[in-house]
């Protein structure tokens, strides 16, 4: 049993400090793919975004293989769990991957939402500068079809005389 425990102590310690390479380069990529959204390089954002794809995928895979370390021995899926597996063992590397790897998720999940409102703020200007392209603007034209100049009159009708 004390075999097994340190084979899963070893796979966490490993897993980690893989998983904290791959965030570094998650880090990397998402600092890359908001300069990009900034100036609309539509190849640059998709060839960040299919890594990023690349890169959360090996990042569930590891977080999956944690979960199973952890089940196996009865233990909880979180820092308590993994705390509880180094008990009675040197605790110095995990103590100090552990919240380098919380800290680096906190970071990437940040970043990434920073980008996905920044996409969408540039999605939606788009689509407003197409409605206007093409007449379909959901404002009230200045101008009718003859070229004049209409008023524009907003508000709600309280009545009539």
């Amino acid at each position: 049993m004390s075999e097994n425990i340190e084979k899963a102590r070893q796979l966490i310690i490993d897993g980690i400090d893989d998983d904290l390479i791959a965030l570094s380069e998650m880090r990397t990529l998402l600092l890359d793919e908001r300069k990009a959204l900034e100036n609309q390089d539509i190849d640059s954002i998709q060839s960040i975004g299919q890594r990023k794809s690349e890169l959360t995928d090996v990042l569930t895979l590891r977080a999956n293989q944690r979960t199973e370390i952890l089940s196996v021995f009865n233990l909880n899926n979180d820092e308590t769990g993994i705390m509880e597996l180094f008990e009675g063992a040197p605790r110095t590397r995990i103590e100090q991957s552990w919240p380098e790897l919380k800290s680096e998720l906190i970071f990437c999940q940040e970043a990434n939402e920073a980008n996905r409102k920044l996409a969408t703020r540039a999605r939606h200007t788009i689509e407003r500068i197409l409605k206007i392209v093409q007449g379909k603007s959901d404002k009230a034209n200045i101008y009718n079809p003859l070229g004049n100049t209409a008023a524009i009159i907003s508000g709600n009708l309280i009545g009539e005389a």
